[in-house]
């Protein structure tokens, strides 16, 4: 004899137990994934990975698009980032005697009063929590010792250089001829030792020489230190094409 009642309650059990399950699964299981996805710094022969961070002005019309970010090393805390393109052209300080003056302090610079003061307003509040803050900034650039860390990607000339975006080169960013590869000179925040009213920057093919601060042409490629504690890695598969988005992740409910 076939007992209906039990069979049909069984039934309803599976099926409350699947349910739950596919909300699990719904609900719980993309959060966990994005969060699995991790960062790490430069690797040889896997080269670098990318992300995205805040918006700026980067087409020939001035259209604002993501900010695409280098990881060029990651801790357990903190992710060292520079922006991939070179964003703008600024002078590092109007005045070169003063420069010398400050013992070529950055902090005391114009262009770190820029990086730390306009260009913050590319990110969203939520993004600039996310932006550790070091010796009171924000935002910085790569000093010459980075450009010379074989462990961040930098061993060679070619490694160093980095082009414009189309914006920034339609403003007056400097770009180098063809036949030495079109990439754009951009400032370090590293004063020259001999000549002390200038400061280390890149050169054509990505070398690494010296320039007066008081250029106005030379670029701009900011670097910042993403706390990750409280990072949001999603989307893409960390390429240069396809980078992950980086966002504030959500607290969850106790």
């Amino acid at each position: 004899m076939v007992r209906r009642g039990s069979t049909c309650v069984r039934k309803r059990k599976q099926m409350v137990t699947l349910c739950v399950l596919a909300a699990y699964l719904c609900f719980c299981l993309p959060g966990a994934l994005a969060e699995d996805l991790t960062l790490r710094g430069y690797q040889a022969g896997q080269g670098w990975q990318y992300v995205t961070l805040g918006n700026f002005p980067q087409t020939l019309e001035g259209g604002v698009e993501p900010i695409v970010w280098r990881v060029l090393s990651v801790t357990q805390h903190s992710a060292y980032l520079v922006s991939e393109y070179v964003l703008c052209h600024r002078r590092l300080e109007p005045d070169d005697a003063l420069y010398v003056l400050n013992g070529g302090a950055f902090e005391k610079t114009e262009m770190y009063a820029y990086l730390n003061g306009a260009f913050l307003q590319s990110f969203q509040e939520d993004e600039l929590a996310l932006l550790q803050v070091t010796d009171g900034a924000r935002v910085t650039l790569l000093t010459a010792d980075d450009l010379r860390n074989r462990a961040y990607g930098f061993g060679t000339d070619v490694s160093r250089g980095a082009y414009g975006t189309p914006y920034a080169l339609n403003h007056g960013l400097y770009q180098y001829p063809m036949e030495k590869g079109n990439t754009s000179p951009y400032w370090t925040r590293t004063q020259n030792e001999t000549n002390t009213y200038a400061a280390i920057c890149t050169k054509a093919d990505g070398n690494l020489g010296w320039i007066r601060v008081v250029v106005q042409n030379e670029g701009c490629r900011p670097a910042c230190t993403l706390a990750l504690q409280n990072v949001r890695i999603s989307g893409g598969d960390g390429t240069l094409s396809n980078p992950y988005q980086v966002s504030k992740m959500e607290s969850r409910a106790k």
